[in-house]
């Protein structure tokens, strides 16, 4: 019943933050709409021919929507640098159309060199709130940074490839403690009759998710257990949740190249 629960909660998070046609829901001033956004932009910029518009009015509306939740999450960033490139490039996007060409080009260079310092942030440092926070944010920098080198009429390939490579860093870095335990109960001559094993997952913030199966003399009662799904469900108030659900489809675009 327990585990029922948490992935009802789950389940009902993931039709809101993403959907099956990848469109962005900038009105959610929450992270985990950042990486959706993230998904969207690429799959506008990677379709055929490439949507640059709707790729900067999805970025561009959901920093505007969101934008002093993102710059709380910001200010909790150790790295200094990090801070202030992630900063400028969200204060920036909505004038990426306005800019002279004198300020375009920085600003470009700098979105594009703030989202390979983030990925490399986040493989240096040992706290993991701070790598959960830069996991957050991950989604919305890569975005700007694609955004960006499309208006200049360059690949976006190595960006998308970066954005990928920085989640998979999430979800290693991110990953939950596990173990398993079984009990047993035997009958009046010592005879093992029933096996429980219980697979626990905890998160770095306290989260659980758990889950069991049952052998009745040596045969299994109901299904087995998902280990991969109880690992995942334990994450679900942490980036590497929305990493996990963001990564195959980005994957999926990434293949169509």
């Amino acid at each position: 019943m327990r585990r029922r629960f948490v992935k009802g909660v789950v389940a009902a998070t993931a039709a809101v933050v993403l959907t099956v046609s990848g469109t962005a829901r900038p009105a959610q001033a929450s992270w985990a709409s950042w990486a959706a956004v993230a998904v969207s932009v690429a799959q506008s910029l990677r379709s055929g021919g490439g949507d640059l518009e709707r790729a900067k009015r999805e970025i561009i509306a959901a920093v505007e929507n969101a934008k002093q939740d993102i710059l709380n999450h910001i200010d909790t960033i150790a790295a200094a640098d990090v801070q202030a490139c992630t900063e400028a490039a969200v204060t920036k996007i909505a004038q990426i159309d306005s800019m002279p060409g004198s300020l375009l080009g920085p600003f470009v260079n700098g979105a594009v060199d703030c989202a390979a310092l983030s990925k490399s942030y986040l493989n240096a440092v040992q706290s993991l709130p701070a790598a959960d926070t830069i996991g957050k944010l991950m989604g919305v920098i890569y975005a700007i940074a694609m955004v960006g080198f499309a208006k200049y009429g360059l690949s976006t390939t190595a960006l998308l490839d970066g954005l990928i490579s920085g989640y998979q860093a999430v979800v290693t870095k991110l990953a939950p403690t596990c173990n398993d335990q079984t009990i047993r109960e035997y009958d009046s001559r010592g005879r093992v009759v029933t096996v429980e094993i219980q697979h626990t997952c905890v998160a770095y913030n306290g989260d659980q998710a758990w889950d069991s199966e049952l052998y009745y003399r040596g045969k299994l009662q109901g299904p087995p257990l998902d280990r991969a799904q109880i690992n995942m469900d334990a994450t679900r108030n942490t980036s590497r949740w929305i990493a996990q659900q963001a990564l195959p489809t980005l994957q999926t675009i990434r293949a169509g190249a």
